[in-house]
């Protein structure tokens, strides 16, 4: 792993603004600012030369200001310190945000026993930044919490901070160039506000496009049922309080298929299995990582980080899940017995039949 180089008071920002699409070009590498555009012959699927590591993880919720207060201590400047040096020893980091970042706005929803509404303070942002995340996937059931003016305070405070960020209709993709690297990154929920994965046609049609723009695609997906009870990965749609949540089986398949280097998904609130498809790693939950004053009882509180090396060509070689676990407020902690590897390894075990991946006790990944 090569640790991301860093700029404190310079940086580069090329948007490239198409029909309904927002993409964020950044560099990262001092070395390529400044230099012409690559033509399209040469923005051809993997350019590169060497091996890219992948740090991923699912929910994030870093605390919220309104409608009730549930903010971390220390003003959440402890919430990464156990695992911020995995993240930035990655080539890229990516996470899902479970909520908007706003300082101001009236809440959509109605109180009740199953509303729940998040805004985490625009300063929080920092934290991202700070613990080295590159993506922020949006498309999920919380960003809209807040009308339409959350979801644009969340894309433009992620943006001005230099984190890439997709998963809405007029925000569908974030490219970035990181040390001579093109990531495209894209995310998937299963709310109208999203971009959704059972629209299969758009999906496809992102996909492949940033299959021809970039070396490394990436593809976040919010689906599937909530709870302990849905661990499992099932074959067909699932559904939550009579919601379509999506056929994430179908969806990730579709993704690889298209042109996708690597799937991971979160919404569950739990892990779930992981399988490797065509030589590309889905990771189809990696449940909660640092959610605020949620539940985090039993496999609600299991906080996978995975890290995932692949090839010059996109295909899976190895890689680690990093085993933490949440408190309510501390966001994830170091676990010295290593449950959700463990855990992870038993739902891939059990979920897919044709396994290929063999997961340690330690939670490195290896392929059979």
């Amino acid at each position: 792993m090569t640790i991301k180089m860093k700029f404190v008071n310079v940086m580069a920002f090329v948007a490239i603004v198409a029909l309904s699409s927002c993409v964020n070009t950044t560099m990262k590498d001092s070395s390529s600012v400044g230099k012409s555009d690559t033509t399209a012959q040469d923005s051809v699927r993997h350019r590169i030369s060497h091996p890219v590591t992948i740090a991923m993880n699912g929910d994030m919720m870093l605390g919220s200001i309104k409608p009730t207060r549930r903010m971390p201590p220390n003003d959440g400047k402890d919430l990464f310190r156990d695992c911020d040096s995995i993240l930035k020893s990655a080539d890229v980091a990516c996470g899902n945000l479970e909520g908007v970042l706003a300082d101001n706005g009236t809440t959509r929803k109605r109180p009740g026993p199953l509303s729940f509404s998040f805004m985490m303070p625009t300063r929080f942002v920092n934290l991202m930044v700070d613990a080295g995340y590159d993506f922020m996937g949006i498309a999920n059931n919380h960003i809209f919490d807040f009308y339409d003016a959350g979801i644009q305070s969340t894309i433009k405070t992620l943006k001005d901070a230099g984190i890439g960020v997709a998963g809405t209709k007029d925000c569908e993709t974030s490219v970035k160039e990181i040390n001579g690297v093109k990531y495209g990154f894209c995310a998937f929920g299963h709310e109208d506000y999203s971009l959704k994965t059972q629209d299969t046609v758009t999906v496809a049609r992102i996909v492949k496009q940033l299959r021809k723009d970039c070396d490394i695609v990436i593809v976040c997906f919010h689906g599937g049922a909530e709870g302990t009870s849905k661990r499992h990965v099932p074959y067909g749609t699932e559904y939550f309080h009579g919601m379509d949540r999506g056929d994430v089986r179908k969806f990730a398949h579709l993704c690889i298929d298209s042109g996708a280097d690597i799937v991971y998904g979160h919404g569950p609130h739990v892990p779930r299995g992981m399988e490797l498809y065509n030589d590309h790693l889905i990771a189809y939950s990696l449940g909660n990582f640092a959610t605020m004053g949620m539940s985090t009882a039993g496999q609600t509180g299991h906080a996978p980080l995975l890290v995932a090396r692949l090839g010059p060509d996109g295909k899976f070689l190895d890689g680690k899940i990093h085993s933490f676990l949440q408190g309510s407020l501390t966001g994830p902690r170091r676990d010295p017995t290593n449950a959700v590897p463990k855990d992870m390894r038993e739902l891939t075990l059990s979920d897919f039949k044709d396994n290929k991946l063999n997961i340690t006790d330690d939670g490195t990944i290896t392929r059979l």
